[in-house]
């Protein structure tokens, strides 16, 4: 028979489970919100009303609308993150590593959504994101690079090809295709025509289209 310590600790675990479940609640609403109608005109009361919660209950976890654009910021960039740690052996392990994150980000439309709107407001003075897509581009430019030199002096790539050209365009496929099936999502398969497209790209630098 449970102790009065146990029953205590019962009820604890289902405080912190209802209050995970209210959080996802809220960060997903956000994500709508945020996504549609940008930062300034996206409202505590209808990210809660959506939430199915109160103001208040926004507020208790996140105290801020800052706050919570922030945590959304923190979530999109979970998708990707794990690139920037892993220690890819090939070129082709670093493309098929991508095409996987941007299959993870596809289960997550609104995510997705929230991204673009993140591309445009990154360069508006002022803005909470302000800057971050040139620091996240340099990180990238600052991790990538190196993987597709060491394909280029290990033989996989062509010679001639120029490491940080290829993470570029690499980096200007996923927003491209992004974009257009944000733009079209009824008409566009954005994992299938992302993976045609780093497909197509590999084949052009490695040389292995002529083979």
């Amino acid at each position: 028979m449970p102790t009065p310590k146990d029953a205590s600790a019962v009820v604890d675990d289902k405080r912190i489970m209802r209050g995970d479940t209210r959080r996802s609640a809220i960060l997903a609403s956000a994500t709508r919100e945020f996504g549609r109608k940008g930062y300034d005109r996206a409202r505590i009361a209808d990210i809660a009303r959506d939430a199915g919660v109160t103001d208040a209950g926004v507020l208790h976890h996140f105290p801020r609308k800052l706050d919570l654009f922030n945590a959304v910021v923190e979530l999109r960039e979970d998708t990707y993150r794990a690139l920037y740690f892993a220690d890819f052996a090939s070129v082709r392990d670093l493309l098929d590593a991508l095409v996987a994150a941007v299959r993870r980000a596809s289960e997550d439309p609104d995510l997705v959504r929230f991204r673009r709107m993140l591309t445009g407001a990154a360069s508006v003075e002022g803005h909470p994101v302000e800057g971050r897509h040139r620091e996240n581009l340099e990180r990238a430019l600052e991790v990538f690079v190196p993987v597709v030199r060491r394909g280029v002096e290990s033989g996989e790539l062509l010679a001639h090809i120029g490491p940080e050209q290829i993470v570029l365009e690499m980096l200007a496929l996923n927003e491209g295709i992004r974009d257009q099936w944000v733009t079209l999502p009824e008409r566009i398969d954005y994992v299938g025509v992302f993976t045609a497209a780093v497909d197509g790209l590999y084949e052009r630098i490695s040389g292995s289209a002529g083979r």
